[in-house]
Protein backbone atom coordinates (compact mmCIF):
# COMPACT_ATOMS: atom_id res chain seq x y z
CA UNK A 1 0.00 0.00 0.00
CA UNK A 2 3.08 2.46 0.87
CA UNK A 3 4.48 1.92 -2.73
CA UNK A 4 1.39 2.71 -4.54
CA UNK A 5 1.07 6.02 -2.35
CA UNK A 6 4.07 6.71 -3.39
CA UNK A 7 4.03 5.88 -6.84
CA UNK A 8 -0.12 8.47 -6.41
CA UNK A 9 1.63 11.29 -5.14
CA UNK A 10 5.01 11.84 -7.22
CA UNK A 11 3.57 13.66 -9.66
CA UNK A 12 2.39 16.35 -7.15
CA UNK A 13 6.76 15.62 -5.39
CA UNK A 14 7.84 16.66 -8.54
CA UNK A 15 8.82 20.47 -7.85
CA UNK A 16 9.70 19.77 -4.42
CA UNK A 17 12.67 21.46 -3.19
CA UNK A 18 13.88 23.47 -0.66
CA UNK A 19 11.19 26.69 0.02
CA UNK A 20 8.70 24.68 -2.09
CA UNK A 21 5.51 22.95 -1.55
CA UNK A 22 3.70 19.50 -2.42
CA UNK A 23 0.10 18.52 -1.92
CA UNK A 24 -0.50 15.43 0.78
CA UNK A 25 -3.48 15.25 2.08
CA UNK A 26 -4.60 13.56 5.27
CA UNK A 27 -5.22 10.57 4.39
CA UNK A 28 -2.03 10.18 2.56
CA UNK A 29 -0.37 11.14 5.50
CA UNK A 30 -1.77 9.19 8.06
CA UNK A 31 -0.74 6.40 5.91
CA UNK A 32 2.78 7.14 5.82
CA UNK A 33 2.74 8.06 9.39
CA UNK A 34 2.90 11.46 9.56
CA UNK A 35 2.21 13.17 12.71
CA UNK A 36 2.75 16.79 13.52
CA UNK A 37 3.85 19.45 16.53
CA UNK A 38 3.70 22.84 17.30
CA UNK A 39 7.09 24.80 17.05
CA UNK A 40 7.57 26.92 20.23
CA UNK A 41 8.79 30.39 20.88
CA UNK A 42 12.87 29.65 21.76
CA UNK A 43 14.07 30.05 25.29
CA UNK A 44 17.52 31.25 26.15
CA UNK A 45 18.55 27.95 27.46
CA UNK A 46 21.88 28.65 29.30
CA UNK A 47 25.49 26.94 28.78
CA UNK A 48 27.33 25.44 31.22
CA UNK A 49 30.88 26.49 30.76
CA UNK A 50 33.91 26.25 33.16
CA UNK A 51 36.14 29.39 33.86
CA UNK A 52 38.93 31.33 35.59
CA UNK A 53 38.47 34.52 37.04
CA UNK A 54 41.56 36.57 36.00
CA UNK A 55 41.86 40.63 35.87
CA UNK A 56 41.81 42.31 32.27
CA UNK A 57 44.94 43.29 30.55
CA UNK A 58 46.75 46.19 31.73
CA UNK A 59 45.78 45.22 35.55
CA UNK A 60 48.60 43.26 35.93
CA UNK A 61 52.23 44.11 36.51
CA UNK A 62 55.61 42.13 37.67
CA UNK A 63 58.17 44.17 39.37
CA UNK A 64 61.25 42.60 38.31
CA UNK A 65 65.18 43.14 39.61
CA UNK A 66 66.43 46.21 38.29
CA UNK A 67 70.14 44.64 38.22
CA UNK A 68 71.81 41.70 39.47
CA UNK A 69 71.65 41.63 43.16
CA UNK A 70 69.24 40.61 46.31
CA UNK A 71 66.68 41.50 48.19
CA UNK A 72 67.96 41.97 51.90
CA UNK A 73 64.54 43.87 53.09
CA UNK A 74 61.04 42.62 52.23
CA UNK A 75 58.20 45.41 53.42
CA UNK A 76 54.89 44.17 51.88
CA UNK A 77 53.69 40.41 51.79
CA UNK A 78 51.11 37.88 49.62
CA UNK A 79 47.80 39.56 50.48
CA UNK A 80 48.99 42.92 51.06
CA UNK A 81 47.41 45.86 49.75
CA UNK A 82 49.51 48.68 48.70
CA UNK A 83 49.61 52.29 47.06
CA UNK A 84 51.41 53.05 44.22
CA UNK A 85 54.53 54.24 45.04
CA UNK A 86 54.88 52.29 48.35
CA UNK A 87 57.74 50.46 49.62
CA UNK A 88 58.16 47.02 48.54
CA UNK A 89 61.41 45.96 49.88
CA UNK A 90 65.33 46.56 49.90
CA UNK A 91 67.51 45.94 47.05
CA UNK A 92 71.38 45.64 46.97
CA UNK A 93 73.48 45.62 43.93
CA UNK A 94 76.75 46.76 42.91
CA UNK A 95 75.69 47.25 39.53
CA UNK A 96 73.01 49.62 40.99
CA UNK A 97 76.39 51.83 42.42
CA UNK A 98 77.85 51.90 39.33
CA UNK A 99 75.16 53.50 37.40
CA UNK A 100 75.21 55.73 40.38
CA UNK A 101 78.60 56.28 40.15
CA UNK A 102 77.96 56.88 36.50
CA UNK A 103 75.56 59.18 36.75
CA UNK A 104 77.49 61.29 39.27
CA UNK A 105 80.15 61.52 37.43
CA UNK A 106 77.98 62.49 34.04
CA UNK A 107 76.69 65.67 36.40
CA UNK A 108 80.37 66.48 36.97
CA UNK A 109 81.86 66.34 33.69
CA UNK A 110 78.55 68.45 32.34
CA UNK A 111 78.90 71.06 34.83
CA UNK A 112 82.71 71.06 33.96
CA UNK A 113 81.86 71.37 29.96
CA UNK A 114 79.47 74.39 31.00
CA UNK A 115 81.75 76.58 32.99
CA UNK A 116 84.72 75.85 29.94
CA UNK A 117 81.30 77.43 27.70
CA UNK A 118 81.21 79.99 30.08
CA UNK A 119 84.98 81.32 30.46
CA UNK A 120 85.03 81.00 26.45
CA UNK A 121 81.66 82.65 25.70
CA UNK A 122 83.83 85.84 27.98
CA UNK A 123 86.82 85.75 26.06
CA UNK A 124 85.08 85.15 22.75
CA UNK A 125 83.28 88.81 23.86
CA UNK A 126 86.19 90.41 24.72
CA UNK A 127 87.69 89.62 20.83
CA UNK A 128 90.29 87.51 22.82
CA UNK A 129 89.27 84.23 21.12
CA UNK A 130 87.72 82.90 17.78
CA UNK A 131 83.97 82.11 17.44
CA UNK A 132 84.78 78.52 16.85
CA UNK A 133 86.31 77.85 20.12
CA UNK A 134 83.21 78.74 21.49
CA UNK A 135 80.82 76.38 19.31
CA UNK A 136 83.82 73.75 19.99
CA UNK A 137 82.68 74.08 23.55
CA UNK A 138 78.99 74.32 23.07
CA UNK A 139 79.49 71.17 21.30
CA UNK A 140 81.03 69.40 24.40
CA UNK A 141 78.53 70.90 26.71
CA UNK A 142 75.48 69.48 24.53
CA UNK A 143 77.58 66.25 24.67
CA UNK A 144 77.98 66.42 28.50
CA UNK A 145 74.08 66.79 28.58
CA UNK A 146 73.25 64.09 26.40
CA UNK A 147 75.34 61.60 28.67
CA UNK A 148 73.69 63.10 31.88
CA UNK A 149 69.89 62.20 30.38
CA UNK A 150 70.73 58.62 29.55
CA UNK A 151 72.71 58.07 32.78
CA UNK A 152 69.53 59.45 34.50
CA UNK A 153 67.14 57.51 32.33
CA UNK A 154 68.72 54.46 33.30
CA UNK A 155 69.07 54.92 37.22
CA UNK A 156 65.13 55.88 36.62
CA UNK A 157 64.15 53.14 34.78
CA UNK A 158 64.90 50.87 37.68
CA UNK A 159 62.10 51.81 39.56
CA UNK A 160 64.37 52.28 42.44
CA UNK A 161 64.33 54.86 44.92
CA UNK A 162 67.94 55.54 46.74
CA UNK A 163 66.94 57.04 50.03
CA UNK A 164 70.62 57.02 51.57
CA UNK A 165 71.30 60.53 49.45
CA UNK A 166 68.58 61.99 50.96
CA UNK A 167 68.76 60.88 54.55
CA UNK A 168 72.30 62.82 54.37
CA UNK A 169 70.66 66.16 53.01
CA UNK A 170 68.37 66.15 55.99
CA UNK A 171 71.54 65.78 58.31
CA UNK A 172 71.00 62.24 59.27
CA UNK A 173 73.30 59.85 60.10
CA UNK A 174 72.26 56.81 57.83
CA UNK A 175 72.26 53.13 59.23
CA UNK A 176 71.80 49.97 58.28
CA UNK A 177 70.94 48.84 54.38
CA UNK A 178 69.23 51.78 54.12
CA UNK A 179 72.76 53.50 54.25
CA UNK A 180 74.56 51.42 51.40
CA UNK A 181 75.34 53.40 48.30
CA UNK A 182 74.26 50.46 45.82
CA UNK A 183 71.07 49.87 47.85
CA UNK A 184 67.27 51.59 47.18
CA UNK A 185 64.06 51.13 47.80
CA UNK A 186 61.62 48.81 45.02
CA UNK A 187 58.45 50.97 44.80
CA UNK A 188 54.99 49.97 43.78
CA UNK A 189 54.31 50.88 40.37
CA UNK A 190 49.98 50.74 40.86
CA UNK A 191 48.13 50.68 43.66
CA UNK A 192 46.59 46.53 43.74
CA UNK A 193 46.95 43.80 45.87
CA UNK A 194 50.53 41.21 46.01
CA UNK A 195 49.27 38.14 44.67
CA UNK A 196 52.45 36.73 44.85
CA UNK A 197 56.19 37.72 46.32
CA UNK A 198 58.42 34.82 44.07
CA UNK A 199 62.05 35.69 46.18
CA UNK A 200 63.45 34.85 49.45
CA UNK A 201 65.22 37.93 51.38
CA UNK A 202 69.09 37.01 50.87
CA UNK A 203 68.73 35.08 47.47
CA UNK A 204 70.64 36.38 44.52
CA UNK A 205 68.93 37.04 41.19
CA UNK A 206 69.64 38.09 37.84
CA UNK A 207 68.92 41.04 36.12
CA UNK A 208 65.07 40.91 35.16
CA UNK A 209 63.98 38.13 37.64
CA UNK A 210 60.54 38.53 38.91
CA UNK A 211 60.61 39.85 42.66
CA UNK A 212 56.49 40.56 43.03
CA UNK A 213 53.64 40.48 40.78
CA UNK A 214 51.16 43.16 41.85
CA UNK A 215 47.22 42.92 40.92
CA UNK A 216 44.60 45.57 40.83
CA UNK A 217 41.60 43.57 41.77
CA UNK A 218 39.06 46.37 41.44
CA UNK A 219 38.07 44.84 38.09
CA UNK A 220 37.83 41.33 37.22
CA UNK A 221 37.09 39.35 34.80
CA UNK A 222 36.40 35.46 33.29
CA UNK A 223 38.15 33.63 31.00
CA UNK A 224 35.74 31.23 30.00
CA UNK A 225 35.88 27.85 27.65
CA UNK A 226 33.32 26.67 25.37
CA UNK A 227 32.84 24.54 22.70
CA UNK A 228 33.06 26.57 18.98
CA UNK A 229 29.74 25.49 18.73
CA UNK A 230 28.44 26.95 21.95
CA UNK A 231 30.87 29.83 21.38
CA UNK A 232 29.18 30.37 18.02
CA UNK A 233 25.77 31.45 19.75
CA UNK A 234 27.06 34.18 21.74
CA UNK A 235 27.68 37.98 21.05
CA UNK A 236 28.70 40.35 23.01
CA UNK A 237 26.36 41.67 25.69
CA UNK A 238 24.88 38.17 26.97
CA UNK A 239 24.90 37.70 30.50
CA UNK A 240 27.15 35.27 32.76
CA UNK A 241 25.72 34.09 36.49
CA UNK A 242 27.42 31.95 39.06
CA UNK A 243 24.58 31.46 41.20
CA UNK A 244 26.53 29.76 43.64
CA UNK A 245 28.77 32.78 44.41
CA UNK A 246 26.54 35.53 44.19
CA UNK A 247 28.16 36.86 40.96
CA UNK A 248 27.54 38.10 37.49
CA UNK A 249 29.27 39.06 34.14
CA UNK A 250 28.71 40.39 30.81
CA UNK A 251 30.73 38.71 27.95
CA UNK A 252 33.14 41.52 26.22
CA UNK A 253 34.82 39.25 23.68
CA UNK A 254 34.34 36.15 21.85
CA UNK A 255 37.41 34.69 20.12
CA UNK A 256 37.36 33.82 16.96
CA UNK A 257 39.92 31.31 17.04
CA UNK A 258 40.22 27.38 19.45
CA UNK A 259 43.01 26.78 21.32
CA UNK A 260 45.45 23.63 22.01
CA UNK A 261 42.46 21.90 23.71
CA UNK A 262 40.12 22.69 20.91
CA UNK A 263 38.06 25.00 22.63
CA UNK A 264 37.08 28.69 22.17
CA UNK A 265 37.66 31.48 24.46
CA UNK A 266 35.33 34.11 25.54
CA UNK A 267 36.07 36.77 27.88
CA UNK A 268 33.37 38.30 30.31
CA UNK A 269 34.04 41.54 32.50
CA UNK A 270 32.21 40.95 36.70
CA UNK A 271 29.50 43.63 37.38
CA UNK A 272 29.19 41.93 40.80
CA UNK A 273 32.09 40.12 42.83
CA UNK A 274 29.90 38.51 45.10
CA UNK A 275 32.36 36.39 46.99
CA UNK A 276 34.79 35.36 43.57
CA UNK A 277 38.36 34.90 44.37
CA UNK A 278 40.98 36.06 41.67
CA UNK A 279 42.34 32.73 40.08
CA UNK A 280 39.80 30.22 41.12
CA UNK A 281 38.19 28.17 38.44
CA UNK A 282 34.89 27.65 38.59
CA UNK A 283 31.44 26.59 36.53
CA UNK A 284 29.44 29.30 34.83
CA UNK A 285 26.33 29.40 32.97
CA UNK A 286 26.20 31.69 29.75
CA UNK A 287 22.93 32.74 28.67
CA UNK A 288 22.81 33.51 24.85
CA UNK A 289 20.98 36.25 23.63
CA UNK A 290 18.59 36.16 20.39
CA UNK A 291 20.80 36.15 17.41
CA UNK A 292 17.94 37.30 15.21
CA UNK A 293 14.98 39.05 16.03
CA UNK A 294 11.99 36.52 16.31
CA UNK A 295 14.30 33.59 14.29
CA UNK A 296 14.48 31.10 17.58
CA UNK A 297 12.14 28.77 17.41
CA UNK A 298 12.31 25.52 19.44
CA UNK A 299 11.59 22.25 17.60
CA UNK A 300 12.18 18.22 17.87
CA UNK A 301 15.50 16.88 17.36
CA UNK A 302 14.38 14.33 15.23
CA UNK A 303 12.56 16.40 12.90
CA UNK A 304 14.98 18.04 11.36
CA UNK A 305 16.52 15.90 8.17
CA UNK A 306 19.20 17.01 5.42
CA UNK A 307 17.74 17.78 1.93
CA UNK A 308 20.36 19.34 -1.05
CA UNK A 309 22.73 19.77 1.61
CA UNK A 310 21.26 22.11 4.40
CA UNK A 311 18.67 21.35 7.12
CA UNK A 312 15.05 21.45 6.51
CA UNK A 313 11.46 21.25 7.95
CA UNK A 314 8.42 19.85 6.93
CA UNK A 315 5.81 22.46 7.60
CA UNK A 316 2.74 21.58 7.06
CA UNK A 317 0.16 23.79 4.69
CA UNK A 318 -3.21 23.64 4.08
CA UNK A 319 -2.68 20.80 1.19
CA UNK A 320 0.36 19.62 1.90
CA UNK A 321 3.99 19.89 3.16
CA UNK A 322 6.34 22.91 2.58
CA UNK A 323 9.92 22.25 2.87
CA UNK A 324 11.66 25.37 4.82
CA UNK A 325 15.72 25.69 4.91
CA UNK A 326 16.53 26.52 8.48
CA UNK A 327 19.72 27.43 10.23
CA UNK A 328 20.13 24.99 13.27
CA UNK A 329 21.46 27.30 16.18
CA UNK A 330 21.89 25.05 18.64
CA UNK A 331 21.08 21.12 19.04
CA UNK A 332 20.97 18.17 20.93
CA UNK A 333 19.24 14.72 21.75
CA UNK A 334 15.85 15.94 22.36
CA UNK A 335 15.45 19.15 20.89
CA UNK A 336 16.92 21.89 18.46
CA UNK A 337 16.87 25.55 17.74
CA UNK A 338 16.62 26.88 14.74
CA UNK A 339 16.35 30.31 12.70
CA UNK A 340 14.28 30.59 9.96
CA UNK A 341 10.68 31.45 8.67
CA UNK A 342 8.28 29.89 11.03
CA UNK A 343 5.51 31.45 13.09
CA UNK A 344 3.61 31.21 16.53
CA UNK A 345 1.11 27.93 14.62
CA UNK A 346 3.47 26.65 12.45
CA UNK A 347 3.29 22.89 12.71
CA UNK A 348 5.91 20.33 11.41
CA UNK A 349 6.56 16.59 10.60
CA UNK A 350 7.42 14.54 13.85
CA UNK A 351 7.20 11.32 12.43
CA UNK A 352 7.01 9.79 9.11
CA UNK A 353 10.32 11.77 8.12
CA UNK A 354 11.78 9.13 6.28
CA UNK A 355 8.33 8.63 4.02
CA UNK A 356 8.45 12.20 3.43
CA UNK A 357 12.21 12.10 2.49
CA UNK A 358 11.21 9.27 -0.02
CA UNK A 359 8.53 11.32 -2.06
CA UNK A 360 11.12 14.25 -2.41
CA UNK A 361 13.72 11.66 -3.93
CA UNK A 362 11.05 10.00 -5.74
CA UNK A 363 10.32 13.54 -7.39
CA UNK A 364 13.44 14.57 -8.02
Amino acid sequence: MWRILLVAITINAQAATPDRNFSLDPKQQSALGVTLTTVQIAKSEPLQASATVTVPTGREVAVTAPYPGQMVRISAGIGDTVKAGAPLGQFVSPSAGDARRLQQEATIESRLAQSVLDREQALFEDGLIPAARVQAARAKVEAAQAVVRAREAEVNASGMQFESSVSRKRGETPSGVAAGYATGSLRAPMAGVITEVFTPVGQRVDAGAVLFRLVDVSQLQLDIQLAPEKAALLKVGDAVTLPQRQANAVVTGISQAVDSSQLARVRARIQSHGNLQLGELLSVQVHPGVRKAGAGWTVPSRSLTQWQGMPVLFVATSTGFSVKSVEVLSSNDDTSVVAGPLSADSKVALSGIASLRALLQSGR
